[in-house]
């Protein structure tokens, strides 16, 4: 009897572990779909020359980049195809600032045939600092960049440039609670 029990026991341990760890799953996967968002005080100033109904959306990246860095541009490709109607503006921000001009527009150039999409160096300490606190990765040291690894992530500035958003893929599901979250929030202000 007392081994039966014992068998009850760990079986019911081992669906109690299952269990944890399929809701555990469950549970990472919504959360990775999940977007932050924080104040922007740069973005005004910074993106004066885009017009004010665009989008913009920024992907940090290291040029000579081979492995995220292409995939990432392409989801920014997919991304500008799902959503025809709403004005985007690309940059792939470069986030090792001794890379050279020839270098940028060399790598950007493949991409460039496909999706309109702009180099982006950030000008100041304070938009450093900021694509830092979002998490993009901005090598200070050249043995960092040899590593070619890097986080992929987008950063969305809505056209009223006062914030922007990080989110770890472009879903579509995250595109549109963005869009609804600031469309309530503009009509909270009228």
């Amino acid at each position: 009897m007392k081994t039966l029990n014992l068998g009850w026991k760990q079986t019911f341990l081992w669906f109690f572990v299952f269990s944890l760890l399929i809701g555990l799953s469950v549970f990472l996967h919504s959360v990775s779909g999940k977007y932050r968002n924080i104040p922007c005080e740069v973005c005004e100033k910074r993106f004066l020359s885009v017009p004010k109904s665009n989008w913009i959306v920024i992907y940090p990246g290291l040029v000579g980049c081979g492995k995220k860095c292409p995939m990432a541009l392409e989801s920014l490709r997919q991304f500008r195809m799902r959503f025809p109607d709403t004005s985007f503006t690309f940059y792939f921000l470069v986030t090792d600032p001794k890379e050279t001009e020839e270098a940028i527009k060399s790598y950007l150039a493949y991409y460039e045939t496909s999706l309109s999409i702009q180099a982006l160096r950030p000008e100041t300490n304070e938009e450093i600092q900021m694509y830092r606190r979002l998490g993009a990765y901005l090598p200070e040291h050249p043995i960092l960049k040899q590593r070619d690894e890097h986080g992929t992530q987008f950063f969305l500035i809505p056209p009223h440039r006062t914030e922007i958003f990080a989110l770890p893929k472009l879903e579509d599901k995250d595109w549109k609670q963005i869009q609804k979250a600031i469309s309530s929030n503009a009509k909270m202000i009228l």
